[in-house]
């Protein structure tokens, strides 16, 4: 390739980097059958490039430089916060070391909201970000409080109060009352962010110094059960009528802080968290966590096909750098949980949420890197590494499906429950039980899937958030990885449709038409090329992809329609495909979509919490199972 060529590409694929690779997965018969395919060439430098920088920048861990540690004091036990969680204190800034502007009225409540952070939070991370860095983030930092000073006075608050332990984080069953009172006041976002900039030495969550508590604000905490003093419902600019009004305090109304030289991390303990739906509190990224696993998986898949692509062993060798680093060796490694995944910070205990298992959706391409190094026979692969490999997956799998977090993340109606089933069924094929991935992907598309995209192509879960083409957008990411699993083990689900008559076709045709807002269409962009590979080309699709530079991304490469045998685009289709369909039980045999109707999870619960602190009703999610679809 001539120089200048080479040049351009990187440029372009620089200017790109917006565009975030997600969680995916390739048929390793295909990565190595179609290392030559010329239509291909600027995804596969992309990737190669990609390798090369994890290589640089790696390997990765989640253990902690800064002395922040899970609350179990293990530093190998993964810790994330959660991003839409900020502290409500009320700490006077007189006196204290740790509020870094000056003024006495310290966190003070304001009855107005910021807009949603276009930020992901680590959850739904791309990983894309280099390593954290101080001057860094305290310049994003300064920029980001300025824009939520210039939008506070124009955005009504949305807060969602979270509960504390795993018991409370059952929904209430229909009748029961969802509305504890609370006379706390909620910081404002930005001094929310000022007072959470990280200093140094700060103390590990697990064992900070015991502090007086004569002078704060003991009316305002929760018990140590619950963080949370109320609940707000996803969607919503107010919170609901029957939720106590929160006050709004005066400047001198703030209480004197416990200490004059209080650290940042004694917030983590002391104030209760209040949640704030798509609005990332940037402290969360000083955390290795999300961030690592993300890396270790782009970095270790990329560097698995970098070796392919190039026949360099090199690249076999860095890849099992980055793998041993996150899950093996003894000073770096992950345990195989997430116990304190995306934690929500305040008095009592610190336990994770149902949120976290979606920080590890990095394992599906793990474990697809393993399944293309196993294929190629390299003997880089060892058999004691496949060996540990196995030891660590099954006790992930075991923890996943048996903890009471990984057992309400599998029971959630949105994304939440499609990442969980996606993880189980790769975690499957990784363990050599093809059919329990079967089993699980017969699960989640007879049962979740079929409430989850309306005749429309609507995802109402998704798009009752306060980032609808965000969330549209990250449950397609889902769905389609689980598509492709299924059709690595020669299933079609690509077919399959939901009780309103829809499939995940029927879901990206009608997000590509809504309007994007202030939202990134370039999100969609992996989507509809896989849609594209699975179901047939278009001109729709043709121009979208063109518009967007698709075919310089790494997606690029995965979601050609060679990449798939049980596809509708598939040269098998007519005389070997396996197509999976579902219809409900009370059919009798008719045929056609049904009328709307609220999901059967409401059933048993009046209001469903579909992220920490989140809840929805049937009333307000049945509407966007009428609504038409957008027009061309």
């Amino acid at each position: 390739m001539p120089s200048h060529s080479v040049l351009c590409l990187l440029l372009a694929i620089t200017i790109q980097e917006a565009i975030a690779d997600p969680t995916d997965f390739v048929h390793p018969d295909y990565v190595l059958q179609h290392v030559h395919d010329a239509s291909t060439n600027s995804a596969k430098a992309s990737i190669t490039l990609n390798a090369q920088s994890a290589t640089k920048k790696g390997p990765y861990s989640i253990v902690n430089h800064n002395g922040v540690t899970a609350p179990s004091g293990d530093k190998h036990d993964y810790l994330s916060w959660a991003p839409y969680h900020w502290p409500d204190c009320n700490w006077c800034s007189t006196g204290r070391t740790h509020l870094v502007h000056s003024g006495d009225g310290g966190n003070g409540t304001d009855s107005n909201d910021p807009a949603p952070d276009e930020d992901l939070g680590p959850g739904e991370d791309s990983g894309d970000d280099d390593e954290y860095d101080d001057a860094s983030y305290m310049q994003a930092r300064s920029l980001h409080d300025e824009q939520l000073l210039e939008l506070a006075s124009r955005h009504n608050r949305l807060i969602r109060l979270r509960r504390r332990s795993l018991d409370s984080q059952n929904e209430s069953p229909s009748g029961s009352s969802v509305f504890p009172t609370s006379t706390t006041g909620v910081p404002s976002a930005a001094e929310s962010v000022l007072d959470l900039v990280p200093q140094v030495p700060q103390a590990p969550l697990g064992s900070l110094p015991s502090l007086p508590t004569s002078d704060l604000m003991t009316g305002s905490l929760p018990t140590a059960t619950s963080h949370s003093t109320g609940q707000h419902f996803a969607g919503s600019s107010t919170a609901p009528q029957a939720a106590v009004k929160t006050n709004q305090p005066s400047k001198s109304a703030c209480t004197p802080s416990p200490t004059k030289s209080l650290a940042p991390s004694a917030t983590w303990t002391t104030c209760p968290y209040v949640a704030r739906d798509g609005q990332v509190n940037p402290d969360v990224r000083t955390l290795a966590g999300a961030a690592a696993i993300d890396k270790t998986s782009d970095g270790f898949l990329s560097n698995v096909l970098a070796s392919v692509f190039s026949g360099n062993h090199q690249y076999v060798k860095a890849a099992i750098n980055i793998l041993n680093a996150f899950f093996l060796d003894p000073e770096t490694k992950m345990n195989p949980n997430v116990n304190f995944g995306q934690v929500v910070r305040g008095p009592g205990d610190s336990i994770g949420t149902f949120t976290g298992p979606l920080d590890m959706r990095g394992l599906v391409k793990v474990v697809n890197a393993i399944l293309i190094l196993k294929r190629s026979n390299t003997s880089e692969w060892t058999s004691d590494l496949d060996q540990n490999m196995q030891n660590w997956m099954a006790q992930y799998l075991h923890w996943l499906q048996n903890s009471a977090i990984g057992k309400k993340a599998s029971s959630r109606p949105n994304n939440h429950g499609t990442f969980y089933y996606l993880a189980v069924s790769a975690l499957s094929i990784a363990l050599n039980k093809p059919q329990d991935a079967t089993n699980a992907l017969d699960e989640f598309f007879k049962n979740a899937f079929q409430e989850q995209i309306a005749k429309s192509g609507e995802q109402p879960f998704e798009s009752i958030r306060t980032r609808p083409l965000h969330y549209r957008c990250f449950n397609l990411e889902g769905l389609i990885a689980l598509a492709k699993i299924g059709d690595y083990l020669g299933k079609d689900y690509w077919d399959t449709k939901t009780k309103y008559g829809a499939t995940i076709k029927t879901a990206v045709d009608f997000t590509m038409k809504v309007k994007p807002g202030n939202e990134n269409v370039e999100e969609l962009t992996p989507h509809v090329a896989a849609v594209a590979a699975a179901y047939g080309s278009s001109p729709a699709y043709d121009n979208f992809l063109t518009e967007q530079n698709a075919e310089r991304h790494p997606f690029w490469f995965y979601d050609q329609p060679s990449a798939l045998s049980h596809a509708p685009t598939s040269k098998s289709k007519a005389s070997k495909r396996s197509m999976v369909s579902w219809r409900r039980d009370d059919d009798d045999g008719i045929t056609g979509t049904v009328s709307p109707e609220c999901p059967l999870i409401f059933q048993s619960h009046k209001q469903v919490e579909i992220d920490d602190g989140i809840f929805v009703t049937c009333e307000q999610i049945l509407p966007f199972y009428s609504i038409d679809p957008p027009v061309d």
